[in-house]
């Protein structure tokens, strides 16, 4: 229901537009037509006066020299004596002129509501527009995007970690990984920040084990992993899970340098038959 008044709407606001605007066109053509009737009427007139005038006065000239007399200059009587058809050039003029005064006023009229409907048609052009856009009329209107957003939130977080506040640069680097379970950055940093700044060393190894579940570079995701064996084997004293992901390593990553060093490291435990339960780092 609220579609078809919508197009109601703007059929409305479009005939309105086109009557106003053809209006308008039409007047003004008008108005120029009759304004140069008007003006032409207006030279024939003062050419007629002019012509009549010249006769009288050579009439006149010539009188007086044939009598010695000065000329007799016209009397306001014969002034105003005018030809037969000057009466009705007047006439016209003065209709021409109503009718001038009319199609203004009324070009005029249509201006202002081809104005007036042109810009309620763009106010509800634009609402609909920004309603598609996912913005409201009255609300700021913002040009960030969710990326955008949460590196603002992640340069927040490093700069209460700088200030020494941990707990809360992990609680805004939560809030980050609610939104975006996949942001890698937020997902290491909490660990770095549980393994090197609050040496909660169980929660450091848990984040550490999240990062490894996520899609990494092969280089990175060996040393998360080495720097994950070291916590198991020499914080927690859990060596033979610390053994077992140096050998996934070395298994799955061979080509990367972390993966060259749990190679190195599983060779010199086969060659000097160390016990896998000692404790040491990688």
């Amino acid at each position: 229901m609220r579609s078809v008044l919508k197009a109601l709407l703007y059929a409305l606001l479009l005939a309105a537009c086109y009557w106003c605007g053809f209006s308008a066109y039409r007047d003004y053509a008008l108005l120029m037509m009759e304004e140069g009737d008007g003006l032409t009427r207006s030279v024939r007139l003062k050419s007629a006066r002019s012509t009549n005038a010249g006769p009288a006065t050579a009439t006149n000239q010539a009188a007086a020299t044939l009598t010695n007399q000065p000329p007799v200059k016209p009397s306001a009587a014969a002034a105003a004596i005018t030809t037969p058809g000057e009466d009705g050039e007047e006439t016209a003029t003065v209709r021409t002129n109503r009718r001038v005064g009319r199609n203004y006023f009324r070009l005029l009229g249509y201006t202002v509501g081809f104005a007036a409907a042109m810009l309620v048609l763009g106010f509800v052009a634009a609402q609909d527009f920004g309603h598609l856009l996912k913005f409201r009329l009255g609300r700021e209107v913002s040009y960030v995007d969710a990326r955008s957003e949460r590196n603002a939130q992640y340069e927040r977080a490093e700069h209460l970690a700088l200030k020494g506040s941990a707990h809360d640069a992990i609680k805004l680097l939560q809030a980050i990984i609610a939104k975006h379970p996949n942001h890698v950055h937020s997902v290491l940093r909490i660990a770095e920040l549980y393994d090197k700044e609050l040496h909660d060393f169980p929660n450091a190894a848990l984040h550490y084990e999240e990062v490894l579940k996520l899609k990494i570079p092969d280089e990175q995701w060996g040393w998360v992993a080495i720097r994950l064996a070291n916590i198991y084997s020499g914080k927690l004293g859990q060596p033979q899970v610390a053994l077992d992901l140096i050998r996934r390593l070395a298994a799955e990553r061979p080509g990367t340098q972390a993966g060259a060093k749990a190679l190195k490291r599983l060779a010199k435990i086969a060659s000097a038959g160390l016990d896998p339960e000692a404790h040491g780092d990688v």
